[in-house]
């Protein structure tokens, strides 16, 4: 007989996300396990509907379930009350100074649970551990959780779509309309907490016009955005997604035909060349279609910020770009790295697998071996897609 969810504590505060060799902020965690905002395309609820369903009864897309903050203090006890060493990674992170990544898959800010999220905040600016907090809402501006904030070295990143509010309220329907977002952007940044914004999904035929793309740049710079983050469509339950589409009238096939990497990359080149026009960093976690064109290490934007995380192939190309070439040496040399992680990129450096490596980056090319590794540069210029998606040629 299946456990019922629902009646089951929330003790998973701490996590590695399994894209580490993509994105370097793969330390964190969350307060609560579920998100109020339960936006429809969201690729967290797809994976959390997939587990939960088929090991537990009583999973529903709108279930909440609310952490201890006294689990935060055990833990935060263990990472700095003791030298000891440990096997265990989230305390090696804390110890290395790593952010602690809060909100990737569940909303941190309610009104209705202030007094959990207030302790937590609280235990974080007693133990001073960096964070970052990822919010679609603008409840971090309160003032009980804005002042404990600003006591924080902390960074906000809003997640904000382009478009009309119109729009995103069809997108988004429990979170704060786009306009207010920007607002709160500017807002805290005056009250000097460096707050970003991520555009994830980019929807093309659905949030992706020319005449989109420009405005989201220049209400970025307008409103003072630190960074902008940006990543296209993608799902984990295809059958599922083209239903919750089609229920708030939009065509899925059509969304799907338009996402593949040769109709995604002109889009994705647009927005970087407006948003730098604009004079507003960006950075993507697609190292794929745009290798070379993030202007951060950190697809969140936190570069100079925090203690960096260096073993994944944001940094690699940061090398190629400073130094002409990297090698799998540069890698092996770098001091803090996550087991898995390691072996993982080990085993696929010179590509296969069943995970992207350089090998499979656009404008990355093989430049010579060692140790039977490949070496990898830069090879400049356009490149095009033909019909199929595949990389065809550099113009």
């Amino acid at each position: 007989m299946k456990k019922d969810i629902s009646k089951i504590g929330f003790k998973s505060i701490t996590g590695w996300r399994g894209d580490s060799l993509v994105c370097p902020q793969a330390f964190g965690g969350d307060m609560f396990s579920g998100c109020s905002i339960n936006c429809f395309f969201c690729f967290c609820r797809e994976l959390d509907a997939e587990m939960y369903q088929k090991y537990y009864d009583g999973w529903t897309p709108d279930l909440i379930r609310k952490s201890n903050p006294d689990d935060f203090k055990q833990l935060f006890d263990l990472a700095y009350g003791s030298d000891k060493k440990t096997n265990r990674w989230d305390i090696q992170c804390l110890r290395h100074g790593l952010p602690f990544n809060m909100g990737s898959k569940s909303e941190p800010f309610m009104k209705a649970k202030d007094k959990l999220v207030i302790k937590v905040l609280r235990l974080f600016q007693e133990y001073k551990v960096p964070v970052i907090f990822e919010t679609k809402t603008i409840y971090a501006g309160l003032n009980r959780y804005r002042d404990i904030i600003k006591n924080l070295n902390a960074a906000v990143i809003v997640s904000i779509m382009g478009g009309s509010d119109t729009l995103n309220y069809k997108l988004e329907e429990n979170c704060p309309p786009a306009s207010t977002r920007w607002q709160f952007v500017e807002h805290m940044n005056r009250l000097g907490i460096w707050t970003a914004v991520r555009w994830e999904p980019v929807m093309p035929t659905i949030n992706a016009t020319d005449d989109i793309l420009k405005s989201y740049a220049k209400t970025a710079a307008k409103h003072g955005a630190r960074h902008v983050s940006i990543y296209h469509y993608r799902s984990s339950d295809y059958s599922a997604a083209a239903k919750e589409f089609k229920k708030h009238g939009f065509n899925f096939v059509k969304l799907l035909e338009n996402s593949t990497d040769d109709k995604w990359y002109p889009i994705g080149k647009k927005l970087f060349a407006y948003l730098k026009a604009e004079n507003v960093p960006c950075s993507t976690p697609d190292f794929v279609n745009f290798p070379f064109e993030s202007d951060r290490i950190s697809c969140c934007g936190t570069d100079e910020l925090f203690a960096p995380y260096l073993f994944n192939y944001q940094y690699a190309l940061y090398l190629i770009k400073k130094n002409g070439k990297v090698s799998w040496d540069d890698m092996e040399n770098i001091d803090f790295k996550e087991p898995k992680s390691y072996e993982r990129m080990k085993k696929t450096w010179n590509g296969g697998g069943g995970y992207y490596s350089l090998v499979d980056a656009k404008k990355v090319i093989i430049i010579g071996k060692e140790k039977g590794f490949n070496i990898y540069g830069r090879k400049d210029g356009e490149f095009v897609y033909d019909n199929s998606g595949l990389l065809s040629n550099f113009a």
